[in-house]
């Protein structure tokens, strides 16, 4: 029996760049509004998040130089993250064929876990949000528990535990080329690559065991796996 473990952020469900339009919304109500349009506040922005979902800084002190940038006062961790929930109904949705492979998966008796790199709480609720009880029924990694970050060996090998099954039997499936494909497979994973938004894969990593187009092409591995 095989084992799958999945990103979430676009593989499972896409949240249309919430975190970043949270950050927005929080600069328009402290009375310093951003112009959606700009592109460099589009690199600044994601340069803040990226830090933070890469463990390299604290909320506390993204949204302190997120104030420093805006040149405002008084701004909250607490308050951009009540932000982002709010953001949550109106922003996540699954990507097509995910509910579907999940409940695939659930029927066949293929353990399945999600390994994703974020803060749980948001995590979380976004997974509820775009997978409803499929994704409710999943163990759910995220790397801030983990004290972790993909492409990190240590955080495949939670995934490894939470599946149940050999390393030499466990997949998992991303969208991103290094930390999700290039991390399973130094951490001796077998890696699909989720190619679902036509990107190129760089030539300086080893290939992904698998590529596919769809989330419903997992059902062919399925079968092909558990064959008699």
């Amino acid at each position: 029996m095989i084992g799958i473990g999945f990103d979430f952020d676009h593989t499972l469900g896409v949240d249309n760049g919430l975190e970043r339009q949270a950050l927005c919304a929080y600069a328009e109500e402290l009375g310093r509004p951003l112009d959606p349009g700009d592109a460099a506040w589009r690199t600044r922005l994601e340069a803040l998040l990226a830090d933070f979902r890469a463990d390299a800084t604290t909320m506390d002190e993204m949204m302190r130089r997120f104030a420093e940038a805006l040149g405002a006062r008084d701004v909250s961790a607490e308050r951009w993250r009540d932000i982002c929930y709010a953001l949550v109904d109106t922003l996540v949705s699954p990507v097509d064929g995910a509910r579907e492979t999940l409940a695939a998966l659930r029927a066949r008796g293929v353990p399945a876990a999600i390994l994703t790199n974020g803060w749980t709480p948001l995590q979380q609720k976004k997974i509820a949000r775009a997978l409803g009880d499929d994704g409710l029924a999943l163990r759910v990694l995220v790397s801030d528990v983990l004290h972790v970050v993909k492409p990190a060996r240590a955080a495949f090998d939670a995934l490894v535990d939470a599946l149940g099954v050999p390393r030499e039997r466990a997949w998992y499936v991303g969208d991103n080329t290094r930390g999700d494909v290039g991390g399973a497979l130094a951490a001796g994973l077998r890696a699909v690559w989720f190619d679902w938004e036509g990107q190129s894969y760089p030539q300086d990593l080893p290939p992904p065991t698998l590529r596919i187009g769809t989330l419903r092409e997992l059902e062919t591995l399925i079968e092909n796996s558990i064959a008699p």
